[in-house]
């Protein structure tokens, strides 16, 4: 096997000094680049309050006159093993005593903890730290948290919540530690206490709970006890024997004090929010790194669901999507539980013509969505498994040596058609099944919904928006529509399907007159080198001004129509989008056919016949890769960045004829620029033209091609409509045809 690996690297030095001519011959990197940084630096969420880096406890203050060293791997697991053990010794009590008669560690002290966890973590020695430190550690965070169950910084809910403040922050913070120790690799799986982790994921519970109630009064009235709630009034009553004289006085008097006593709860509130948010996504990384129990993933659906149910807490409830979606990708078993949990979640919106909208769209101007669109977009795009082998760090032996099926990508979109079918099916049969004054409620979720979707369609990041879309057009095509014997349901089908299909035939128009000259590889047959414009710039057509070259076509642009301002931009080699994605689509399937040369040497004529790929790189291809260049480059370096590439991917694996005997060349098309690291980025892509390219390829998509199917029924449905209006009020058929 490390034979063949050396092979490989060998092969791919001769090819990809050839990306470019004007390139400068770089070797391949080995195939084990350490990026362990890296992935740190994407575990540890930026929000951490506790980011900055505790100070190096020195034994000997003697050798500081040297000057500042850097500690070295001994000095640091020593230093934080002492920490551990100082930490630890606050909390010694007797283990049989009882929860009540337990200490809370201070909250400093717990910070100073957390600090210290955060800068072995970064060093990367966490999993060097002795198991029987690390488990006395989390035995004594253990402790704190059950110390601070059942206490409340809600203020009408606890009386003394100024009392209980220190605690439950003390909690939280101890929970901060103790995810950090088991997210990060490579640790011991005897940390992974099923109690500990229930008992985490129940007080972080009870604590967004609290936080919900505590700023949205609603929520407070629906799911909190009445009996709860402090009476605010009894010192009003109290202050009535006195006279109205007295009860005048006491109000000027406390009137700054209570206002003061709000404002110090609502910062409270706040800071909890912030460290609830961190703890979501700690989970959020713990769920990919333990398999845990069922009881534990649907306790924390749960929880994470609840969030949806105020309108004030939109950091909290983006959180709760990304650790809902990672539920739906890494426990397939639950996805059904999932879709109900959402399905219950659009029951329990309340009906507006306006409704809050609160999503903020990447880059996208005063374009916001609602966040239970959000979460079924999500929820579709992470349908699409990516293959456990391309989520980490992968060179060209992990694609190689990725035992992917050919029918693995086809699947991919089969789960997640079939996620949007059991989605719409319950929606439409609510509708169908409303009582007549609830039938305009059901009719605004189902409308708001479909807006968002028509938002969101054809931005780079939302490519489940078009076959979420394309299920709805299908159901009310069939009996849950047109073919529907309940008369208002077929209106309301007419209605949905006209909006989608105008909005279809708007974009067919917009593509077909869009001059983009990237666009112009997917119309112009014969691309050659005497249609590209010299001494004018592609974007602008312009002459004056132009002081950047494609070196590889030729073609001109004006800095400031390739976004490249600035020096520093100009400085890189200047290879176009479509060159450079060219020429790495060319690398790999050049590498993929000298793989198969090799397979065949070993391997039957048909086998060799089965795997072989086109010798040329099409233009279609070359425009989608521009577009996962795109979206790997400028969006988020998150999962749902990686779903979204890897939903595209799925969608033109189903649309290519030929897919399955190029599977390996499409699973490296997903990670092309992390394999191909030193053939550089080229120009780089402007958002509005990765939305034109979108838009375009969406054009060849099965959503988009249907548009003729749906206004013929749509055109049937109404004709037949009319017939039977005629009939009804006794109009001669021929003249209302002749006058039509």
């Amino acid at each position: 096997q490390e034979y063949h690996n050396r092979e490989r690297e060998k092969q791919f030095e001769d090819l990809a000094p050839n990306l470019t001519k004007a390139r400068k011959d770089h070797p391949f990197p080995p195939d084990d680049t350490s990026s362990h940084r890296e992935d740190l630096h994407n575990e540890l969420s930026p929000d951490s309050v506790a980011s900055r880096k505790p100070k190096v406890r020195k034994k000997d203050n003697s050798a500081s006159s040297s000057g500042p060293s850097i500690p070295s791997s001994q000095e640091v697991i020593a230093n934080f093993r002492e920490l551990v053990e100082d930490f630890c010794g606050k909390a010694e009590i007797p283990d049989n005593a009882d929860g009540d008669d337990w200490l809370s560690i201070a909250l400093n002290d717990v910070k100073v903890l957390v600090n210290e966890i955060t800068y072995v973590r970064s060093k990367g020695m966490l999993h060097e730290i002795p198991m029987d430190t690390l488990t006395c550690l989390l035995h004594v965070i253990d402790r704190q948290i059950r110390c601070s169950q059942g206490l409340s910084i809600d203020v009408k809910e606890n009386p003394d919540a100024a009392d209980a403040e220190h605690s439950v922050f003390s909690a939280l913070e101890s929970i901060h530690a103790a995810l950090a120790i088991m997210t990060n690799p490579d640790m011991p799986k005897q940390l992974y206490r099923e109690e500990l982790i229930e008992r985490i994921i129940d007080f972080s519970r009870h604590q967004i709970m609290d936080c919900m109630a505590a700023s949205n009064p609603t929520f407070r009235a629906l799911y909190k006890p009445a009996g709860n709630v402090t009476n605010d009034g009894d010192e009003d009553e109290d202050d009535m024997e006195n006279g109205p004289a007295s009860k005048k006085r006491r109000t000027a008097s406390n009137l700054s004090a209570r206002k003061s006593s709000a404002n110090k709860v609502s910062a409270s509130i706040y800071s909890a929010v912030q460290k609830l948010c961190l703890i979501l996504g700690f989970l959020k990384e713990l769920l990919t790194t333990v398999r845990l129990s069922d009881s534990c993933i649907l306790q924390l659906a749960k929880t994470c669901f609840t969030t949806f149910l105020v309108d004030n807490m939109q950091l909290l409830q983006l959180k709760a999507i990304g650790v809902i979606c990672m539920v739906f990708s890494s426990y397939t078993q639950h996805r059904s539980y999932l879709v109900d949990e959402t399905l219950n979640l659009v029951r329990k919106l309340q009906f507006s013509k306006n409704a809050i909208r609160t999503y903020h769209l990447a880059d996208e101007e005063q374009k916001q969505i609602q966040m239970i669109t959000a979460l079924l977009v999500h929820l579709v795009q992470f349908s699409a498994n990516v293959p456990d082998s391309l989520k980490g760090t992968v060179n060209w032996s992990t694609i190689i040596d990725a035992s992917v099926d050919a029918n693995y990508p086809i699947n991919c979109h089969e789960a997640a058609t079939e996620a949007c079918c059991l989605f719409w099916t319950n929606v439409l049969q609510r509708f169908t099944a409303a009582k007549s004054q609830d039938v305009p409620e059901a009719k605004g979720i189902i409308e708001n919904l479909v807006q968002d979707l028509l938002t969101v369609l054809n931005l780079p990041e939302y490519p489940a928006a078009a076959p979420i879309l394309e299920v709805l057009c299908v159901l009310l095509l069939q009996n849950a529509g047109l073919k529907s014997k309940d008369t208002s349901a077929r209106c309301f089908a007419i209605d949905l399907l006209g909006g989608i299909a105008s909005r279809l035939k708007r974009d067919s128009v917009i593509c077909s007159k869009e001059k983009l000259w990237i666009l112009q590889e997917l119309t112009d047959a014969e691309n050659d080198s005497s249609k590209i414009l010299k001494n004018k710039c592609c974007v602008c057509l312009g002459g004056r001004g132009i002081n950047m070259a494609c070196d590889v076509c030729g073609r001109c642009f004006h800095p400031d129509c390739m976004g490249a301002g600035s020096q520093e931009n100009l400085q890189r080699d200047s290879v176009c989008p479509l060159c450079f994605c060219k020429q790495q689509l060319s690398v790999l399937q050049s590498y993929y056919e000298l793989e198969n040369k090799e397979k065949g040497k070993r391997a039957s004529t048909a086998h060799k016949k089965k795997t072989a790929i086109p010798d040329e790189v099409t233009a279609v291809d070359t425009v989608q890769q521009i577009l996962l260049n795109y979206l790997q480059e400028a969006g988020p370096q998150d999962d749902g960045n990686l779903f979204s590439r890897w939903f595209y991917l799925c969608m033109w694996y189903k649309e290519d004829i030929s897919s399955q005997e190029k599977i390996i060349y499409y699973l490296a098309r997903l990670k092309s620029k992390e394999i191909l690291r030193d053939s550089g980025s080229g120009l780089a892509l402007s958002r509005d033209w990765a939305k034109k390219i979108c838009l375009a390829l969406g054009q060849k998509n099965s959503f988009s091609r249907g548009f003729d199917k749906i206004l013929s029924l749509l055109l049937v449905c109404i004709a037949s409509r009319c017939l039977i209006l005629i009939r009804c009020c006794g109009i001669n058929t021929q003249c209302f045809i002749r006058l039509a």
